[in-house]
């Protein structure tokens, strides 16, 4: 079962209950946060199993520090674009 643990902009920290990782959310879909091509998937069971073998895996504690950092970078060239 995936739970949304945290959820700030576009960003999610989710887990399968014994995984974490960090997705992005665009246009409906959820990506990893990982550059190149990415196929976006939706946020059930198999795409987040998916989303976490493309991510990689962490501990929660490196997931929630990888959440807080990507989701503050985003905020602040938000606010220095506007």
């Amino acid at each position: 079962m995936i739970t949304v643990l945290d959820e700030r902009e576009s960003y999610f920290l989710v887990t399968n209950g014994s995984q974490f990782a960090v997705v992005e959310r665009r246009a409906g879909k959820y990506y990893s946060l990982h550059a190149g091509v990415r196929h976006g998937v939706a946020l059930d069971d198999a795409g987040v199993l998916e989303l976490i073998h493309e991510a990689g895996a962490h501990d929660e504690k490196a997931a929630r520090r990888l959440f807080d950092e990507v989701s503050e970078q985003w905020r602040d060239i938000f606010e220095h674009l506007r």
